[in-house]
């Protein structure tokens, strides 16, 4: 199958970029030198995705009676709005926790013995900024701060796992789940495009393992622009111009969550785009879109 013109030679991921930028002057600039202020230092990062369906990338384990310090921190990017960060547990079944996004904010699922609840707060995250997060269990209370400010404290929500293991055993997982997603107190996409680095996970000193599939683990971008991620929902469709001996190739539109993508500004911004719209064709012509 023939494909004719720049358009089609131009990569998918400049495109998207050439669709979704703001307007030259006007929002875009002071988002792309906020960008370049942050530079990333050359940090290590880690994407929380897979792409396989919302398996962990990393799973590490620990000795429970060994932990001093309850808390973990991590600096957190992403465009994305929906998706989990991490997940923790000592028994899948009776005493797990979630921390994720929804709508771009931090949302906990919390489920033990004490406390089964699902809770929102804090600002919206998914502005492809750093920022930092920390989860905290202070005697009885779990605490979630973001940027150096604490957003959501849940009292009477926290203690001594039920459990009859002499040594019982707690798990996190980065990017995914360890249970069904059908086990959540509320529904939630679990593949989450974002970044992690600057991890520290509860007590160094009590940790027992580490998981990281190889195929699973991806390093991450140094900078990120809007456009680089593709939300749910989004889709392109073609059409085969032509007789069959002698069929074309063409983008016909471009969909994202639910709505048409602007081509026209695309034009405006890009020498290299000469046509948004497929040739027409004697009606004798096949014209079939996918």
């Amino acid at each position: 199958m023939d494909c004719r013109g720049p358009l089609a030679t131009l990569p998918g991921w400049l495109l998207i970029l050439l669709l979704l930028l703001p307007p030259p002057g006007h929002q875009g600039l002071a988002l792309r030198q906020g960008l370049s202020t942050q530079r990333i230092q050359d940090l290590p990062s880690v994407h929380l995705s897979n792409g396989s369906g919302g398996e962990p990338v990393t799973v590490m384990t620990f000795n429970f009676t060994k932990i001093k310090k309850s808390s973990s921190s991590f600096e957190l990017r992403t465009w994305d709005p929906e998706g989990v960060i991490f997940y923790g547990d000592t028994n899948s079944k009776d005493d797990w926790f979630v921390l994720g996004l929804r709508d771009g904010r931090p949302e906990i699922q919390l489920h033990n013995h004490l406390a089964q609840l699902t809770v929102g707060a804090g600002p919206r995250l998914d502005d492809g900024t750093w920022h930092q997060v920390e989860v905290k269990i202070l005697e009885d209370s779990l605490l979630l701060t973001v940027d150096g400010e604490e957003v959501l404290r849940l009292r009477q929500v926290s203690g001594p796992p039920a459990t009859n293991k002499p040594q019982p055993i707690i798990r996190i997982a980065l990017g995914g789940l360890l249970f069904p997603i059908s086990n959540l107190r509320l529904p939630l996409v679990p593949a989450l495009d974002g970044c992690v680095r600057q991890g520290n996970w509860l007590d160094p000193q009590a940790q027992t393992s580490e998981s990281t599939p190889a195929s699973s683990l991806r390093s991450c971008a140094v900078q990120s622009q809007p456009g680089t991620f593709f939300p749910p929902g989004t889709r392109a469709e073609f059409s085969l111009q032509g007789e069959a001996s002698s069929a074309s190739f063409c983008l016909d539109g471009l969909w994202a969550q639910g709505q048409k993508l602007d081509m026209d500004r695309a034009l405006r911004r890009s020498q290299d785009i000469w046509t948004h719209s497929c040739p027409q064709i004697p009606s004798n012509g096949t014209d079939t879109t996918h």
